[in-house]
């Protein structure tokens, strides 16, 4: 079902956002979704504001003729920013073609629960793109910013220690052209002028002045500039974004714990998924409380899944790097993101925060001051792992 129905009415004039839908192309695009059924008519309703940072989101409720049997009577519709500054950032990255050729490629098969995806459609030259995908209400997402509740909290990284284990270190990635390696799309030297670009930004306007470690840490980071960085190893399947908008979880009406908004999904490391979860979805107080048993719960569960030769020890190092990892690319400039919605306010507050937080509990300074001198030893450990097979 994870599949591009591209006919000759959906393709040629398909919509850019959910003013252009209509209903004549919503039949064709949802072909035999739609169980023979003759839709009459859709409401829309724009979701996800201040959430969905990178696209348009709306869910449509469907109406048919008769019955309409087995057909979806609410969907969700996907675009790509109407923002014409976010539709470059998303470019730089090939972020609406690679959950477009996700769901093409693994969708149903990757190993956790995802979303159907009815139809897709990128259009390369413009950077747009329409995704029509299950809709998973009753489920719903938990509130990021009041942070994920321990229950959900446990339950993702059950299912991502799953998902990570199924991938790992598992080569037939590289057959994906979507799936490279996000660190390797942008040169070092553009990340490095925009790292530098962004500390000027901070300097002047105070952005980081309610996050004193962030601020007193940020001028540590470009000095991780000096070599290209090594390949992940170990590597996996990762989801690039995992926080709690991005997760649905059942309620008391129903629905199903599933993940959504694949637009950074490649080969990656996978302990980056498990520091985005850990240090932006749940409080700093809750993160305190649980960190150790989660941590320890993912590995176990790795190594439950079949995973070997990963030790417990090599785990927590690789955690502490990717805490780096996640402080740099808050402390890019967010300037392509609207933020302009109250929520979106609010929610990068914490993201700042969580960080802030994570970087003095587990003493990052120490690390990254010693970091640059050992990215030649970890570049070469890394290509005996990879050539020698150790």
């Amino acid at each position: 079902m994870n599949q591009s129905i591209v006919t000759s009415e959906t393709s040629s004039n398909p919509p850019h956002s959910v003013d252009e839908l209509t209903l004549d192309w919503l039949q064709a695009a949802m072909g035999t979704h739609l169980s023979g059924a003759e839709l009459t008519g859709f409401d829309a309703t724009i979701i996800g504001v201040g959430e969905g940072f990178m696209g348009q989101l709306a869910r449509l409720q469907l109406s048919f003729s008769g019955e309409g049997g087995e057909a979806p009577k609410s969907i969700i519709a996907k675009f790509a920013s109407t923002n014409t500054e976010t539709r470059e950032r998303a470019k730089d990255q090939n972020l609406y073609y690679r959950e477009i050729c996700f769901y093409r490629d693994l969708g149903q098969n990757v190993g956790i629960s995802v979303p159907v995806c009815y139809f897709s459609l990128f259009l390369e030259e413009s950077n747009h793109f329409v995704m029509l995908l299950e809709d998973l209400a009753p489920g719903e997402a938990s509130d990021q910013v009041a942070g994920t509740d321990k229950e959900t909290s446990r339950e993702v990284i059950e299912q991502f220690a799953r998902l990570h284990a199924k991938w790992w270190n598992d080569d037939s990635l590289e057959e994906y052209d979507w799936a490279k390696w996000l660190i390797s799309e942008i040169p070092m030297e553009q990340g490095l002028a925009l790292l530098k670009a962004s500390i000027s930004e901070a300097e002047e306007t105070g952005k980081f002045d309610a996050y004193p470690e962030m601020k007193r840490l940020m001028y540590l980071l470009p000095p991780l500039f000096r070599m290209e960085p090594a390949p992940p190893h170990p590597f996996s399947l990762a989801h690039g974004d995992l926080r709690s908008d991005n997760i649905i979880r059942p309620t008391a009406a129903g629905g199903r714990f599933a993940v959504i908004d694949w637009q950074l999904a490649g080969k990656g490391d996978p302990v980056n998924d498990i520091v985005r979860w850990l240090v932006q979805s749940i409080s700093v107080e809750d993160r305190r409380e649980t960190e150790q048993e989660l941590l320890k719960l993912y590995h176990d569960r790795l190594i439950e899944h079949g995973v070997e030769g990963y030790s417990y020890r090599a785990f927590i190092n690789n955690y502490k790097i990717n805490i780096i990892v996640v402080f740099l690319m808050f402390s890019m400039s967010m300037d392509g993101v609207d933020q302009t919605p109250e929520r979106a306010k609010a929610l990068f507050h914490q993201f700042y925060a969580r960080v802030d937080a994570a970087l003095v509990d587990w003493e990052i300074e120490k690390l990254l001051k010693v970091l640059p001198y050992m990215i030649p030893f970890i570049k070469i450990s890394t290509w005996l792992k990879t050539k020698l097979k150790f």
